[in-house]
């Protein structure tokens, strides 16, 4: 073997043993750091089993994003459960296994009651515990090691207290209350909110054994009274569906009111095999209200956005439990990264110590944590104590109800007195609330016309509607910022108007050209997103909220996406259409707009807004027939002249060339398809990739020739038959690499 052979053959094995030590080492690395065990402590048996499962699956959901993306500094996150079986006697005999767990912190539980069991043990065995679920006041008291990233009982009973008095205004109300601490806590926070009003009080045994018994007892007595008015139910999420049950079975259909246990979907299960729901469907929800902490229509993006991810890991449409466990898998995992923490056997107690620490520092909006609904931080009582919003059932979807009470926090920054009395406001005490109207917004593709990808265009005809509570037109007086043509939507000439449902009701029909941000970079495998965007500047997002028209868009879930009908889209002959999304957004603004009594303040304007985006994929088949199979035959022409004998090196050399100098004309003629684009695209990367294989070809020829020249004909051959093998081996890559990315979609 010649000297410049063993050269190039040690160059080579270099390279080789390099990469495989690389590899290696960043395997090694993250192979070798210990993982962190995290107990989740929640019901995965029992009665309350299905709303345990959400909250666990939410947690995992997030705990297997952060593991994706490098862990907590380098350390995988390990999930252990630990099942409380629904009952707070379960949930105390798990602290002690807990304790002597590798665990260095717990998320959970889910009920107030098994929470409430196991904090005196966590506290002991000094192991800090974070509920994003739990509301009963008392469980924080007191105990500097639970942490609870929820509101509580006595916020939401004081909640439900202001929406009847200031919305429903309801002259007859009924509060019925579990004899623990949840129900003496929801009980307290009601009276602050009802002070001055007439209300009758109810209390039931929530014990297990007697439970059914003492929830009959107050539905006949409530069945006896001259007005039923409104019946409200102040107890945890475990003994509501008995109090339900009792009272729908005595007759009474009148409105309930139920505390935030009752607030999602997963309700609805305690009654799917009860004969009166097999039935009647609905039987048990019809006239149900709820409060709860998160309800996904009204939600912004992140929370959208968390709510597909959720579907399509569990197959299942989350609520606001797994909202609320969304929410304390945050804060932990933020908790963790700033403890910096050891996860070693002999650092265990430290570690605890640590997070309790860094999680009590959470405490203002400068340490908060970005949660789905805004930013995440305890008070001093190691609460979030936020008002909640008022859903109510219908045809077993839970909804935002139509009016709303949300708490102003600036009311220093603003003219208090006016909009009190223009009503836009309430003042409960030292409360202040805005009175917001939710709009239920619709977006319906008539046809999608053209998409023009190099003018960054399209143009579409669709219908609008809105349904609100209200005889003016504050909420239609909307902007489209992507409308070429504003002309085309003029919010005071409704196709339609009217009233339907007891809400004013505006439809609008809407088609011209509308501006797009394409992202070519897949291109042409790419997907692309149409967003049609309304927001409203007129009115702050505290006065008006858009949410999704569910039942007027028929969506197959609250995940805010629909897969519906593709004939408005059957003209697009390159495109296949894939789904429609619709979710909420705003427009923030720090601005103090001048006015001086905004200048010391943390002012955020937000302006509510609605969204829907048609999602379509590029028919990348004709593109490939047109475009890459001319340059597959050019890679083949190519290739072949890597078996051109010695006669032949001048082909060897011009070849290549014309096949680079043909190819740079299909480059140019594809990049005139997409105009100015500063990055580069999918298909380039295949047009560099031939370009270097050109060159692969005639350097091998030149080496060829030159080595043969010097009458080293064998070193000739052996670097033929390397380039044959490097050039295929290489275009089999290239190809792999683009199926694996884009083919297996």
């Amino acid at each position: 073997m010649s000297h410049l052979t063993r050269r190039v053959w040690a160059i080579i094995v270099g390279v080789s043993l390099a990469l495989v030590l690389a590899v290696g080492s960043a395997t090694l690395l993250w192979i070798g750091q210990s993982p962190i065990c995290l107990a989740v402590a929640t019901s995965i048996t029992g009665p309350s089993s299905s709303a345990g499962l959400e909250s666990f699956s939410a947690a995992k959901l997030y705990i297997d994003e952060v593991n994706r993306t490098g862990g907590v500094h380098g350390h995988p996150v390990e999930l252990t459960v630990f099942d409380d079986a629904s009952t707070a006697d379960q949930a105390r005999a798990n602290v002690e296994p807990i304790a002597q767990s590798a665990c260095i912190a717990v998320l959970g539980h889910y009920l107030s009651t098994a929470s409430l069991a196991a904090g005196p043990g966590y506290k002991a065995a000094r192991i800090p515990a974070l509920t994003g679920t739990s509301f009963v006041d008392e469980l924080t008291k007191d105990n500097p090691y639970y942490f609870r990233a929820q509101t509580t009982s006595s916020v939401q009973g004081r909640s439900i207290a202001e929406y009847l008095r200031h919305v429903l205004q309801t002259p007859a109300v009924h509060i019925v209350h579990s004899r623990d601490s949840f129900g003496r806590s929801f009980l307290d926070g009601f009276a602050t909110g009802y002070e001055g009003q007439a209300y009758d009080i109810w209390s039931f045994d929530p014990d297990p054994g007697t439970r059914s018994a003492s929830a009959q007892a107050v539905a006949d007595a409530l069945v006896r009274q001259p007005d039923q008015g409104v019946i409200v139910i102040g107890t945890g999420a475990d003994n509501i569906p008995a109090v339900l049950t009792a009272i729908r079975r005595r007759g009474l259909t009148g409105p309930v009111v139920a505390a935030g246990g009752a607030g999602s979907e997963e309700f609805l299960q305690n009654f799917a095999h009860e004969p009166e729901e097999t039935e009647q469907p609905g039987f048990f929800s019809h006239n149900l209200y709820a409060s709860a902490p998160v309800i996904f229509d009204s939600a912004g993006a992140p929370a959208q956005a968390f709510a597909i991810s959720y579907l399509n890991a569990t197959g299942r449409h989350p609520g606001w439990i797994a909202a609320g466990a969304n929410g304390a898998a945050r804060l932990m995992i933020e908790a963790m990264r700033r403890a910096r923490i050891q996860a070693r056997s002999d650092s265990r107690d430290t570690d605890r110590e640590r997070i309790r620490a860094e999680l009590a520092k959470i405490n203002r909006p400068e340490t908060a944590v970005s949660g789905l609904n805004g930013l995440l931080y305890f008070d001093s009582h190691r609460d979030m104590p936020r008002p909640v919003r008022v859903g109510f059932f219908r045809l077993g979807r839970f909804v935002t109800a139509p009016q709303q009470l949300v708490l102003v926090e600036h009311p220093e920054a603003m003219d208090l007195k006016r909009h009190v009395q223009d009503e836009h406001v309430v003042s409960v005490g030292p409360r202040h609330y805005w009175r917001q109207r939710v709009v239920y917004s619709g977006i319906d593709i008539i046809r999608l016309n053209r998409i023009d990808v190099r003018q960054g265009t399209f143009n579409i005809d669709f219908f609008l509607w809105m349904r609100y509570a209200g005889e003016d037109e504050a909420p239609t007086r909307v902007e489209f910022p992507a409308l070429l043509d504003r002309a085309a939507f003029d919010p005071t000439r409704p196709l339609e108007s009217g009233k339907e449902d007891g809400l004013t009701y505006r439809l609008y029909r809407i088609a011209g050209d509308f501006k797009a941000g394409y992202d070519l970079r897949d291109y042409p495998f790419d997907v692309q997103q149409l967003d049609l965007r309304f927001r409203n500047t007129a009115e702050g997002r505290e006065r008006i909220a858009y949410v999704v028209d569910t039942f007027g868009l028929r969506l197959a879930g609250d995940n805010g996406s629909s897969v519906s009908d593709a004939s408005p889209y059957s003209g697009l002959q390159l495109w296949r259409y894939l789904q429609t999304r619709y979710f909420v957004t705003s427009l923030p603004s720090m601005s103090t707009l001048g006015k001086a009594s905004a200048f010391g303040s943390v002012v955020r304007t937000e302006y509510a807004g609605f969204s829907a985006s048609v999602v379509l994929q590029r028919d990348f088949a004709i593109f490939m027939l047109k475009t890459l199979l001319p340059l597959f035959l050019l890679a083949i022409v190519v290739f072949t002249t890597l078996f051109f004998p010695e006669t032949l090196f001048r082909e060897r050399t011009t070849i290549p060339v014309t096949a680079m100098l043909t190819s740079a004309v299909l480059l140019v003629s594809v990049n005139n398809q997409l105009g100015d684009v500063g990055y580069t695209v999918a298909i380039e990367i295949l047009f560099y990739a031939f370009f270097g294989l050109c060159l692969m070809a005639m350097l091998t020829a030149f080496g060829h020739e030159r080595l043969r020249s010097f009458g080293k004909v064998r070193l000739a051959h052996v670097l033929d038959r390397s380039t044959q093998v490097l050039y295929a081996g290489t275009a089999l890559a290239i190809f792999g690499l683009f199926y694996w990315r884009y083919g297996m979609q």
